[in-house]
């Protein structure tokens, strides 16, 4: 049961009255940059009517603090970027104001209250989701109606927590669940002028995270230290980090193609080339950088290499990412590499949502949904190359997030694509 701050402000030492906080004055003098009404109403709206397409009474948006959730559809649906809780909840009705459910009581969930977009913030009762949600259902009085939910991450796809759906499923017998595995896709696929202005603020962090790697870079920093210096740059600006991806390898003897998703306790030397895939996110969008960093020089098979095979790929696709273009048509690009006596990791190009998402462009496939065929202003998606050398020893990574517009495309990531950057060899 919540507790009123006001009616248990003297006794908060007792544990049934410092959980389920509301109505307090902690943290509202804490500021989030948050989009504008019109916006959320926008989304709203926008999702009402696929409910309505779908016979839904109600949408369970769905979100988990993991790398392969959608960055979530909490998150588009309320603006709370947290971490806790393994799934967490918002209740969309057809009618009817949204409800999150916050896994976490006490200070946590009045901060979340100040963080959010909505009003109706409820706590989980001790991880009781499904009870939580069930009792919202009831009050809308669609407890027997059907109930979309929203994929909580890509991979799989997983929906929520086993005993959520259990508890639902037990309270609300006559209730029916849809899963809708790429709603969110159809959601977020083009993008509101407010979304791209938060891309933009995403890939300004990305670009200051990725200066701060290259001004860090010389012989004798490890890896995690390279790593340490792109988070700081993200989160000093005010945003998230959702990937700091960099590895470093010997050009004269390389043991890597594709930047480290862990990075280690190797130490730099003059002569090393480092991969780097820097994501950012703000307000819950995201922007991504990748750029080979030389430290010291580049050696001339590794100039040679980037200019001829990795920059000439990445223009023969961005010629083809344009409005009206098809997807195939961008794979078909992809042929360059093949054909300058080089390979490539198999993914090329893949859209956005608020994170990674469809369509995946493969050299040799191509996965997509109904209606990603053909490109339109307002999708937005990162070519991300990873050329190979014919015998699979070398490789280098490059990656840019793009906005398709009415005439073309803009790269929002500012920073030059016409040659390798260079760190100092000390």
């Amino acid at each position: 049961m919540a507790n009123n701050w006001n009616e248990v402000r003297y006794t908060l030492d007792q544990s049934s009255n410092f959980s389920a906080i509301y109505n307090s004055p902690w943290y509202s003098d804490a500021v989030y940059d948050k989009f504008s009404e019109a916006e959320y109403q926008r989304r709203y709206e926008h999702a009402r009517r696929i409910m309505v397409r779908e016979g839904l009474q109600a949408l369970l948006l769905t979100g988990a603090p993991n790398f392969f959730a959608h960055s979530d559809a909490v998150t588009w649906a309320t603006g709370l970027e947290d971490a806790r809780g393994m799934c967490q909840y918002v209740i969309l009705p057809l009618d009817g104001e949204p409800t999150l459910v916050y896994p976490h009581p006490g200070c946590h969930i009045e901060a979340a209250r100040q963080m959010v977009s909505i009003s109706d913030v409820r706590g989980s009762e001790g991880g009781q989701y499904g009870k939580v949600i069930a009792d919202r259902l009831k009050e809308l009085g669609i407890e027997e109606g059907t109930i979309g939910v929203t994929a909580a991450d890509r991979h799989g796809p997983e929906y929520m927590g086993l005993k959520c759906y259990q508890d639902l499923v037990k309270l609300l017998p006559n209730a029916s669940f849809k899963f809708l595995p790429h709603i969110h896709h159809e959601m977020t696929a083009i993008k509101s002028d407010e979304e791209v202005e938060a891309m933009d603020r995403a890939a300004e962090l990305a670009v200051d995270a990725f200066e701060a790697v290259l001004a860090t870079a010389r012989p004798g920093v490890f890896e995690y230290q390279l790593a340490a210096a792109g988070t700081y740059a993200i989160l000093n600006g005010g945003g998230l980090t959702h990937l700091m991806m960099i590895g470093s390898t010997s050009m004269h003897d390389p043991k890597m193609v594709f930047p480290n998703p862990i990075p280690s306790q190797r130490v730099l030397k003059k002569g090393d080339i480092i991969l780097t895939e820097i994501v950012a996110q703000y307000k819950g969008y995201y922007a991504k950088i990748g750029h080979p960093i030389t430290v010291g020089p580049p050696t001339a098979e590794a100039k040679s290499f980037y200019q001829e095979i990795v920059l000439g790929g990445y223009r023969a696709l961005e010629a083809q990412l344009m409005p009206g273009k098809s997807l195939e048509d961008v794979r078909k690009a992809g042929s360059y590499f093949r054909e300058k006596g080089a390979q490539s990791r198999p993914i090329m190009v893949h859209g956005v949502d608020l994170l990674t998402s469809l369509p995946y462009i493969n050299i040799d496939r191509i996965v997509a949904l109904p209606g990603d065929e053909i490109i339109r202003p307002g999708n937005t998606y990162c070519i991300e190359i990873t050329p190979i050398n014919a015998e699979g020893t070398f490789g280098m990574f490059l990656a840019r997030t793009t906005l398709i517009t009415e005439d073309g495309q803009r790269d929002i990531i500012n920073y030059p694509l016409d040659e390798l950057a260079v760190a100092d060899g000390g």
